[in-house]
C-alpha cells in the first residue's frame, strides 16, 4: 500500500486580500451608519420652493412648467402650488412631493408669464 501524502499548509492570506476585506468591511458598517442615521435621526419640516422652469404658448393659453423642490426633511403630500400674473391666478396640486425631492405642476396663463409670474406655496399637509 502506499503511504499518503500529507497535504502543504496553506499560506497566509496575501495582503490584497487583507485589503480587500477591510474595505469591504468599512462599506458595510458606513452603509449601516448612514441607515440607522437616516431612520434615527432628527427630520427637518418640509421646506417647499417653487420656480419657473419654461413657458411655451399652446393654443389659446400660455403653459407654465413649474418645479417645486423640497429643501426639507420630510414629505409633503397635498402640495398647493399658485401662480399670480396680474389679478390671474393659476393653481394646480401635486399628489406629494418627497423629502430632498422635486415635482414639476403646469399652470395655464392667458398672456406669457415670463418676468411677472409670482409662483408660491401657500399650503401642504404632512402624509
Amino acid at each position: 500500500m502506499a503511504a499518503r501524502k500529507t497535504p502543504a499548509p496553506l499560506p497566509p492570506p496575501a495582503l490584497l486580500e487583507w485589503a480587500m476585506g477591510s474595505l469591504g468591511l468599512l462599506l458595510v458598517l458606513a452603509a449601516l451608519a448612514v441607515i440607522v442615521i437616516e431612520a434615527f435621526g432628527a427630520t427637518a419640516p418640509a421646506r417647499l420652493e417653487a420656480r419657473l422652469l419654461e413657458v411655451h404658448p399652446a393654443g389659446g393659453v400660455w403653459l407654465a412648467e413649474v418645479e417645486v423642490r423640497n429643501r426639507g426633511g420630510q414629505t409633503a403630500a397635498g402640495v398647493e402650488v399658485e401662480g399670480r400674473v396680474g389679478d390671474r391666478t393659476a393653481r394646480a396640486t401635486l399628489d406629494y412631493v418627497p423629502a430632498h425631492g422635486q415635482g414639476t405642476v403646469t399652470l395655464a396663463f392667458p398672456s406669457d408669464p415670463r418676468g411677472t409670474v409670482v409662483l408660491s406655496v401657500p399650503g401642504w399637509a404632512r402624509p
